[in-house]
C-alpha cells in the first residue's frame, strides 16, 4: 500500500493503513498496546496520534515508512 500524504488528512491515512492489515480497531489496540477508543479517536481525527504510534505499527507488521523529498 502507498498513501500520498498531501491526499488525505492523518485520521484517513490511520484508518487506510489499519484497514489495509485486515484488522478491527480492538484487534490493532491490542497489538500495540493502546486502548481501542485511542484507535477510535485518532481514525476520527479527534485525536492525533503520534509518529512513535506509526513506528509501532510498522514495526509489529514489518512495514516500511518512508519519507522522502517531492521531486520538483
Amino acid at each position: 500500500m502507498k498513501i500520498k500524504v498531501n491526499d488525505y488528512k492523518t485520521n484517513e491515512i490511520f484508518k487506510f493503513i489499519r484497514q489495509g492489515l485486515n484488522l478491527t480497531q480492538n484487534e490493532l489496540a491490542k497489538k500495540i498496546n493502546t486502548s481501542k477508543s485511542s484507535i477510535e479517536k485518532y481514525e476520527r481525527g479527534i485525536n492525533n496520534y503520534t509518529f512513535e504510534t506509526l513506528v509501532k505499527i510498522a514495526k509489529e507488521y514489518d512495514l516500511e515508512i518512508i519519507i522522502q523529498n517531492k521531486k520538483r
